[in-house]
């Protein structure tokens, strides 16, 4: 057995023998191969950021997230959360080994035992789910699952309960490090310090400290400074949104705090606390990030720009000796347990969906006063999505028709994320020639063919350095690119067209398409393996159609826009607003955006009436010309026509026009979207095409 089995690379099927964290699918497959053992599956710990995000993606349903889980598993062959890139770990019973299972941890057929890898490279099988503790981010279940000779693990204590010690061993690294990294005298600031990696590590450095030095700690809020009351070692226990810049800015507590501690520990699970942490901290001091949910990248660029000389230090997963060092802390100090059961560990399931509905209404508010318009229960929930994955740096793919705004939602995922300070580059596939293809995205040597740059070009995938790069209609890419393609997201890396050496970029994707993708992966038209790296996270936008709530807002705004584009005065009429909320506007948002913006520049008088409307609508600019009705050319109706005579007339000549290329009373309802019963009546009532056959 080499060292290529014992790390199991055997397992990776895509890409084929590449490491098992990176690899997109795994083999996981229960049948014993050299050098594996067999486990069977109890309790599984998720990654606490892996565990936000699917109860932030299925709202805390208990169905919907169980779904979710198993899915995963069926498309990776691993727990590994593919927007937010992380895992969890596992206890279980071991059951069989193969002979050449190197045992260098002593377990036999059994035993109860906790992996101490991350459910990241690991292949796992699920039976069932049995349970969801959403306090605990753990699942009861039944399964299987293949570890390998240098897989690391330890055997379950006799004296402490199992799913306490699996909660504190899959934060066993950040205490470990704490404990190596403080010395006898420091002053410690903790952020985020009751939660449960940050009460593991506020434990490990006052062990450190052994009563010298300080240590602070900074909460959300009053409930999580009440649970630290019983911790008398801390010196102050301080209440502020770290996340939040401006109150980082202007508080006090920043300006008391400012470069005061020696050592700063981040234990906070989500971005934006990078910034009150390199504050805190001093001049050549330390500054340990102990979850994977802060922006090290960010935090690095950020201490580079204020100018601080930093020890910085990253997550650690694992050290040698952390699992024993971590039980001895549950050992040493009861109370710790406290912090590792759901009685007290957090707000209730309810309470978190309260805070979480708060937090997301917040945002409604603030990106519909910048503009965007999303009044409909579809394009609320669409935001919602999109708000959420913002958070990630998972690939995203946004499904819509031409016009219904897929590139006004890429901007606030963008808006929303932690690369908002980078650049956020748009290409539009279609539109460049398959021969520039290469060298637009990836950029070019010098002398790399005739007409180039003599001093070369980088492409736009570079230039979205530490950004995002919006592909829209991806669909369009040809075959023979998307491998490249694929390559430069999986590798995270380019060549220049004529250059050798791979260029490291790291940049979040976010593509479009108004096509099926799926049907194009079937019709062999779209790789199979790009459609999935770039469907990590899929958002849909209904066209605006069937978000009619959105229609009126948007022509407001429209109005509102153009009146100070152009420097006008005029309104819309609310007959005018009525005629547009029940129209087809098969070009969707864009149709509607052009149509105010026509009756903006036509229509003489300084209100825009449902008259003026009928003469500017285009909604069958899609259809042959000869078989559409051109209402904007016919004359206007009498003066003093309501407006349901109107809408009647306007009806009657969509019905006539249709009826001419359409043979039967179906295949008409299909092309105008409602149903037959509905055009049989509508026929009938206009006297138009009797004939029909069914």
């Amino acid at each position: 057995m080499d060292k290529f089995e014992e790390m199991g690379l055997s397992r990776s099927l895509e890409p084929a023998n590449s490491t098992l964290q990176p690899a997109w699918k795994i083999d996981n497959d229960m049948t014993l191969r050299p050098g594996e053992i067999l486990i069977s599956v109890k309790i599984i710990n998720l990654n606490h950021t892996s565990f936000n995000e699917l109860v932030d993606e299925t709202d805390f349903d208990e169905l919907l997230f169980c779904k979710r889980i198993m899915d995963m598993i069926a498309q990776r062959g691993k727990l590994h959360n593919p927007v937010t890139g992380t895992g969890g770990m596992l206890f279980g019973r071991v059951l069989k080994m193969d002979p050449q299972y190197k045992n260098l941890y002593g377990v036999k057929v059994g035993d109860d035992m906790i992996s101490l890898t991350s459910l990241s490279v690991t292949p796992i099988h699920l039976d069932k789910i049995i349970s969801v503790d959403f306090n605990r981010a753990q699942l009861t279940v039944e399964g299987q699952c293949i570890l390998f000779s240098n897989s690391p693990l330890t055997k379950i204590p006799s004296d402490l309960p199992p799913k306490i010690v699996v909660s504190a061993l899959d934060e066993a690294g950040a205490p470990t490090k704490a404990y190596h990294i403080t010395a006898p005298g420091d002053r410690v600031l903790i952020l985020g310090a009751s939660g449960k990696s940050g009460a593991l590590v506020a434990h490990a450095v006052h062990k450190k400290l052994q009563g010298s030095g300080s240590i602070v700690g900074i909460v959300l809020n009053q409930f999580h400074r009440n649970r630290l009351q019983p911790c008398t070692f801390f010196d102050e226990i301080t209440v502020l949104d770290a996340t939040n810049t401006r109150q980082v800015c202007h508080s006090a507590t920043t300006e008391k705090y400012m470069d005061a501690f020696d050592v700063v520990i981040n234990c906070v699970n989500k971005p934006g606390t990078e910034l009150m942490t390199l504050l805190a901290v001093k001049q050549k001091g330390t500054v340990f990030f102990a979850t994977m949910g802060s922006d090290y990248k960010l935090a690095a660029l950020t201490a580079e720009g204020i100018g601080k000389d930093l020890t910085m230090i990253s997550y650690i997963g694992f050290m040698t000796g952390h699992a024993e060092f971590t039980l001895n802390l549950l050992r040493e100090f009861p109370q710790l347990h406290a912090f590792l059961t759901p009685s007290s560990a957090y707000h209730s399931v309810e309470d978190n969906v309260n805070a979480y509905n708060s937090t997301m209404h917040d945002k409604y508010v603030e990106i519909q006063s910048s503009g965007h318009i999303f009044n409909s229960p579809s394009s609320q929930a669409t935001l919602r999505q999109a708000l959420k994955v913002a958070r990630y740096n998972s690939t995203v793919l946004i499904y819509g028709e031409s016009g219904t705004g897929k590139e006004v939602l890429a901007n606030i995922i963008h808006q929303n994320s932690a690369r908002k300070s980078s650049p956020l580059l748009k290409i539009n596939c279609a539109a460049i020639p398959e021969s520039l293809l290469e060298s637009e995205l990836f950029g070019y040597e010098k002398g790399s063919f005739t007409g180039a740059n003599a001093k070369g070009k980088i492409g736009l995938w570079e230039a979205a350095q530490n950004g995002t790069l919006f592909l829209d209609e991806v669909e369009e890419l040809p075959l023979s690119f998307q491998a490249k393609l694929l390559r430069a997201i999986q590798e995270k890396e380019i060549t220049r067209v004529g250059g050798i050496m791979p260029v490291k970029v790291d940049v979040r994707i976010i593509a479009a398409t108004n096509r099926n993708l799926e049907e194009m992966v079937y019709k062999n038209q779209f790789r199979e393996d790009l459609y999935y790296r770039l469907s990590v996270f899929p958002v849909f936008i209904e066209p605006l159609r069937k978000r009619r709530e959105d229609i009126i807002p948007l022509a407001n705004h429209f109005v509102e826009k153009y009146n100070q584009e152009f420097n006008l005065h005029k309104t819309i009429s609310s007959a005018a607003l009525d005629l547009l909320s029940v129209q087809p506007l098969r070009g969707n948002v864009r149709e509607l955006q052009n149509m105010i913006q026509q009756a903006m520049i036509n229509v003489v008088s300084n209100e825009i009436n449902a008259s003026d409307i009928l003469n500017t609508f285009t909604y069958f600019s899609k259809q042959p010309a000869e078989s559409v009705a051109q209402p904007r050319n016919r004359p206007l109706t009498k003066p003093g026509i309501s407006l349901k005579e109107m809408l009647e007339d306007t009806e009657r000549e969509i019905l006539l026009q249709y009826s001419k290329n359409y043979r039967t009373t179906q295949q008409l309802a299909d092309a105008l979207q409602t149903s037959q019963p509905t055009i049989v009546r509508k026929l009938q009532k206009y006297k138009i095409r009797e004939h029909h056959r069914e």
